[in-house]
């Protein structure tokens, strides 16, 4: 099946690092020259210990009588990022669909996400932007894929053979397949696609198999043993 892009390929891999002993103001200093609303804080193995954010930036500056939080209260005390991260960081896995990125991005309220290594060491960043690009795609991309890559070398059927049109991401089918269910797949395939908003079709089968029960597996051709044969 074709799988979602993975994070890895709409990461950035120029990344604003800070060491945990970066003082507050430089802090602040590197995240406005960058343009950025927060960075991860690494190791000297670049092994992400948190990210420190322009809301951290704050809560150092917002007046003690006013945190709620004791997080918050030793967040206003602090002098280098080590202090003023959140930690653990909230990362991904380059190999990671793009769907959970944006789930954990919606989720954590977050505009950027550390990506690492399988030993937890920075490879890149991933921004909400980053993410939308895989929406972004042109309608014949997204044509050329659901006909070449889904119809043709997944489902094994000529392309030919179906109508496909799609307009503003939204997918439309018509025509007829071999069997109905193989409709369904063809259709979970198509919404897999980078791109792909809707899958609208009109599909037909010349085989109604939904009712037919698959053959018990060791079955075939075997001979009864209780019967004689010669």
């Amino acid at each position: 099946m074709p799988s979602r892009r993975k994070v890895g390929a709409v990461m950035k891999t120029d990344v604003l690092t800070l060491a945990p002993d970066t003082p507050f103001k430089a802090v602040a200093v590197q995240l406005a020259a960058w343009n950025i609303s927060g960075a991860p804080v690494v190791d000297e193995d670049r092994h992400v210990l948190g990210v420190v954010s322009q809301g951290d930036l704050l809560q150092h500056e917002a007046p003690h009588g006013r945190l709620g939080s004791r997080q918050a209260k030793h967040k206003a005390d602090a002098v280098f990022a080590a202090d003023l991260m959140t930690a653990p960081a909230v990362v991904v896995h380059a190999g990671d669909d793009v769907v959970l990125a944006a789930k954990l991005l919606e989720e954590h309220h977050f505009h950027r996400l550390p990506v690492v290594d399988g030993d937890g060491v920075l490879v890149g960043i991933v921004s909400r932007s980053d993410l939308l690009r895989v929406f972004l795609r042109t309608d014949r991309e997204i044509r050329d894929e659901v006909r070449d890559e889904v119809i043709l070398h997944e489902m094994a059927m000529d392309p030919a053979s179906l109508y496909v049109a799609v307009h503003n991401g939204i997918v439309t089918l018509n025509g007829a397949v071999e069997r109905e269910s193989m409709i369904p797949v063809l259709v979970a395939l198509i919404r897999r696609v980078d791109g792909v908003v809707e899958v609208r079709q009109t599909l037909t089968a010349h085989l109604d198999d939904r009712g037919i029960s698959p053959v018990p597996p060791g079955q075939v051709g075997v001979l009864s043993k209780h019967k004689p044969h010669n």
